[in-house]
């Protein structure tokens, strides 16, 4: 394949993703699930993560991807999407970058586990809700802020010793 046929076809791959799903320009590869609407970023098209990122998001609008209430609820849906985006960049014949996947897959489980980590023993807590955690091992119970693109904060709500 010469590499203008291989930008012709990335071309028409993403007129086809970009017209078939509600996607915005904007600052960063995002799904909103309660709008539908996937924001992606223009001059990242055409690179193999920008790619990937755009099939990403895509993937989690095709798997119906809402909300969570827990931790792990999350994780597996990112696992999902990534796995989905292997499944698609054989249909457009795109390359994957499998150690990314890892990093980006990684960096959840370390949010997971930052979040859930006691701030009195560092045990690790069962999850109560979306922001509560608690500890068996020392009853401590926690409440953690829900970003995933800021430092995890946790604060004590009740301790017992």
């Amino acid at each position: 394949m010469t590499i203008f046929v291989f930008f012709l076809i990335l071309d028409i791959m993403h007129k086809q993703l970009l017209e078939k799903y509600k996607c915005v320009p904007g600052k960063r590869f995002a799904y909103n699930s309660a709008s539908g609407i996937i924001t992606y970023v223009p001059k990242d098209l055409g690179k193999v993560r920008g790619n990937m990122a755009l099939l990403h998001e895509i993937a989690h609008a095709k798997l119906g991807h809402k909300t969570y209430k827990y931790d792990l609820e999350l994780l597996k849906m990112e696992e999902d999407a990534w796995n989905e985006v292997k499944n698609d960049s054989k249909k457009y014949t795109l390359l994957i970058d499998e150690e990314h996947i890892e990093e980006c897959l990684s960096t959840y489980r370390e949010w997971i586990s930052k979040r859930s980590s006691c701030p009195k023993c560092k045990f690790f807590g069962e999850q109560m809700n979306n922001q509560v955690f608690y500890c068996k091992s020392c009853e401590t119970e926690w409440k953690v802020n829900n970003r995933k693109d800021k430092r995890v904060m946790r604060k004590i709500i009740k301790h017992n010793s």
